[in-house]
């Protein structure tokens, strides 16, 4: 099925970011190199006008869109029917065709119903969990129908139903879209990063509002003191004509269940509305339509209203318990520091914070410090974040031969360590499979990095276990050896 029509394609209306990424992406296809390609933007610099950049700038046959959640399934299929604002801007010419669209809400069983579904199709929208609750024929027959499969909000791609699909499209295209390249528990995403644009040039661009950070210190009564002033700003706000909303973030469930009973108390005439994952579809849906009319101009949830949720009114956070992981919490931050083009009532975002856990990041400390300028410290804390990814995948990209089992992004070398003078400048780091035997090599062949002087390999030993004679029974130890090479000190 054909749509939108290629000669109708004009980048010249797209943001300096997603020019950028569209450039690099369809830049990187043109090399026949297969593998995930990652693309970073900040919140609120358009990863799903980027999106459909690509779908029509490549005239992609038919691609599946993996998001994280119900709600961001209903807001990218949504985007991807209209075009988005591409049409509008130019992008797309108005006459132009748009794409077919399937939101996949519920799993299906039959192979054929599932794959006539696909051929009728251009983008299929889903989430992990209908996926998961499709049968294993049906779910075969979406997947390999597309051609290409974009992830959203690509740091929790490491789950297994996303590796699973990921795994999926080896020797097809993928592209993962991000603005955190970095997954909550530390470890790395797999995938070449092919672009990544800087905050700072999101700020300077407008995507970003100020923002004001307030640490409200009270041992009597934390809460109190912190949702008074919260109130407060938000009262100004409304009085100065700004359309603003506030969200106080809580823990866990009882939590904000609490912090409703104190909102309630202090600021009756401003409906809080209660958002969390135990309340119904039909209790959700009601609560985020009271948001999105104004009725309620307060919300407080644990983290409903995170990833992907577009609503640029939200300028007031109210941090009765801050997220504790960098990722997490420069997202949550991106949710009331994005700018809406020609919004100019939108005003100013502010944080009031309660005194974070001393159990939060390390890297978050500098955020959370008296007087921080929040402008400054996120900024630098994202693109410190993002370019330790990068170089990391760089030097990652620089190892020859496939690891196999044992992915480099899963080693953890502990620092035993001796060190050799050679006799010359140069090493064979290809004499490991005569000092080891190659057929004690789990890792065959080696990972190798000559640019940066590594190599690294896991050998496998099997001896007689002491307590026995018998020739059938073994242990099986696994040992890890890291070599690196200074050429200019001929130390090995």
């Amino acid at each position: 099925m054909s749509y939108a029509g290629a000669l109708s394609f004009d980048e010249r209306g797209l943001r300096r970011a997603q020019r950028g990424a569209l450039h690099c992406v369809l830049g990187r296809w043109t090399t026949g190199r297969d593998g995930p390609l990652t693309v970073v933007l900040p919140t609120g610099t358009g990863k799903t006008e980027t999106m459909l950049a690509l779908l029509v700038a490549a005239q992609i046959p038919r691609l599946l869109v993996l998001v994280p959640s119900d709600h961001l399934r209903a807001q990218v299929a949504g985007k991807f029917e209209r075009l988005g604002i591409l049409q509008e801007i130019g992008v797309v010419q108005k006459d132009a065709l748009r794409p077919v669209v399937a939101r996949m809400t519920k799993g299906m069983v039959d192979a054929e119903e599932s794959g006539r579904l696909a051929r009728l199709c251009n983008v299929i929208v889903a989430t992990p969990s209908v996926l998961r609750a499709c049968s294993e024929s049906a779910r075969a027959a979406i997947l390999d129908a597309c051609t290409h499969l974009f992830v959203d909000e690509a740091h929790h791609v490491e789950a297994s139903t996303w590796s699973y699909v990921r795994s999926w499209f080896d020797g097809r295209r993928v592209v993962q879209f991000t603005a955190t390249p970095f997954r909550e528990d530390g470890q790395h995403l797999v995938g070449e990063i092919v672009y990544a644009f800087p905050l700072r040039e999101a700020q300077e661009d407008g995507h970003f509002a100020s923002i004001n950070y307030v640490s409200v210190l009270d041992f009597a009564d934390p809460d109190r003191a912190l949702a008074s002033q919260a109130v407060a700003r938000l009262r100004a706000d409304l009085e100065a004509g700004l359309d603003h909303l506030l969200m106080a973030r809580a823990r866990s469930i009882p939590r904000s269940q609490e912090l409703l009973a104190l909102y309630q108390e202090i600021a009756p005439d401003l409906n809080p509305a209660l958002l969390n994952s135990r309340m119904g579809v039909t209790a959700k849906r009601k609560a985020l339509t009271a948001i999105r009319d104004r009725d309620s101009r307060i919300v407080i949830c644990v983290d409903m209203l995170g990833e992907g949720f577009d609503l640029p009114a939200l300028k007031i956070a109210a941090l009765h318990d801050p997220q504790k992981s960098l990722s997490v919490t420069l997202q949550f931050i991106g949710r009331f520091t994005r700018a809406q083009p020609g919004e100019a009532q939108l005003g100013q975002a502010w944080v009031f914070v309660s005194r974070p856990s001393a159990e939060l990041d390390t890297r978050l400390r500098s955020l959370y410090a008296e007087d921080a300028d929040w402008n400054i410290v996120v900024r630098n804390l994202s693109e410190a974040a993002v370019q330790a990814e990068v170089q990391f995948n760089e030097f990652e990209a620089g190892f020859s031969g496939p690891p196999g089992d044992v992915p480099l992004s899963n080693l953890q070398p502990k620092l035993s360590t001796v060190v050799y003078r050679g006799p010359t400048g140069f090493w064979k780091p290809g004499a490991l499979y005569d000092f080891f035997g190659a057929e004690n090599l789990l890792t065959d062949p080696i990972g190798l990095n000559p640019r940066a002087g590594i190599a690294w390999c896991v050998v496998e030993r099997h001896t007689p276990v002491r307590w026995s004679d018998s020739r059938t029974l073994h242990d099986t130890t696994y040992e890890l050896y890291a070599l690196y090479f200074d050429q200019e000190r001929r130390l090995l």
